[in-house]
């Protein structure tokens, strides 16, 4: 193919081809976008528009991570719940902003998310695959963002993080709930044995929890009103390791709900209800109980009851999966607990007993209709 030109050449089929290099997401090897012609003075026009193009993009790819995941977070904020701005924001200090110091979006592919993985269990051993999904996440919708806001072609690259099968949740067996009830059930004139009673009889998240305020709990009308969450965020003023304790919205719009109070949890309310202002979990140094104060309270609660540990969000598991067992529908089950889609509360939270499906199993019959054991 003989050559003519800067990197210009005429093919064996009669056509002309010009290259133009650029550089790869390495930065520093190089890639080639070709260009055809019939003549050769149409294809170095060509290649000299290819050259502006990849030029102005290469001057648009350039923009460093930093810079991208600021910009990511500011146009999302408002469109964010403060609690999620959070979140976000955290993870991009913690982690991403360490890592990426120095680098450019274009050299974000997927062998450098594969060492900011490795980066990040170094950083904290103990995070589960679902929160290193979460945290390669971030970097993804920052590259997105990015790409879509300047209208560049930046590839996505893959999450390095794979995906495992849901594990089976094994939630404290009937006996270990029955101990921790009667607890409750004596110590209930201390409102935190009487919060974790509300939530093994409810399965309030414990965020949901510790917004409840006695004007939340009609007892009237019989219901709880999940009407906030309460968690603690980062603070957003430049401070480092400065906090805030916030109440907001439940999880999502189907989490703001009423609750029907079960009779014997009603009773127990209605001993020990407080003027409407006050909360159902009072704190110590401010108005409201914290849900990681709940959170070490439920765990002192286990040790006196001699109850091996789990964690306070297992009573929702407990309370989904007791309300199966008592015939509930799926749809009326999926309100109570909050959730958008009842497959969510199928696949997350309701797991038949063993009980359950030896019953299930005896009610089979031979086709015939015959009551008599099947011949061998």
């Amino acid at each position: 193919m003989p050559k003519r030109g800067e990197n210009i050449y005429k093919r064996k089929d009669g056509r002309w081809e010009g290259r133009v290099s650029y550089p790869a997401s390495s930065l520093k090897t190089r890639k080639y976008r070709s260009v055809y012609g019939k003549t050769y003075k149409e294809v170095r026009e060509k290649l000299e528009e290819a050259r502006k193009e990849v030029s102005h993009r290469q001057e648009r790819c350039m923009i460093p991570v930093e810079e991208a995941a600021n910009i990511w977070l500011s146009d999302k904020k408002d469109s964010w719940k403060e609690g999620t701005y959070g979140i976000y924001r955290q993870i991009t200090e913690k982690y991403i902003l360490p890592y990426f110091k120095g680098v450019f979006l274009c050299q974000v592919d997927s062998r450098f998310l594969e060492g900011f993985l490795a980066f990040v269990k170094e950083q904290k051993k103990d995070l589960s695959n679902t929160y290193l999904a979460y945290i390669c996440g971030v970097v993804q919708r920052i590259v997105s963002h990015t790409g879509k806001k300047n209208g560049l072609c930046l590839p996505v690259p893959a999450n390095p993080v794979p995906r495992e099968r849901r594990r089976k949740v094994m939630f404290p067996e009937e006996p270990a709930l029955a101990k921790l009830e009667g607890y409750l059930l004596k110590n209930v004139q201390d409102n935190t044995s009487l919060g974790i009673l509300t939530a093994l009889h409810t399965g309030l998240r414990i965020g949901e929890l510790c917004a409840l305020t006695w004007r939340d709990i009609d007892l009237t009308a019989g219901v709880i009103h999940v009407r906030g969450s309460l968690q603690r965020i980062k603070e957003d003023d430049g401070q480092k390791n400065k906090t805030k304790l916030l109440l907001s919205t439940p999880k999502t719009a189907d989490s703001v709900r009423d609750i029907p109070i079960p009779p014997t949890l009603s009773h127990i309310l209605k001993i020990h209800e407080k003027e409407p202002s006050f909360p159902l979990l009072a704190g110590v140094r401010g108005k409201w109980m914290e849900p990681r104060t709940l959170q070490y309270r439920f765990q002192k609660v286990l040790k006196d009851c001699g109850i091996d540990y789990f964690n306070f969000h297992m009573l929702r598991h407990a309370f989904a999966t007791r309300c199966m067992e008592l015939g509930f529908d799926i749809k009326s089950l999926s309100e109570i607990i909050g959730h958008s889609d009842i497959k969510v509360t199928l696949n997350l939270y309701v797991h038949s007993s063993l009980q359950q499906k030896k019953q299930l199993m005896g009610k089979l019959c031979p086709y015939s209709g015959n009551a008599s054991p099947l011949a061998v």
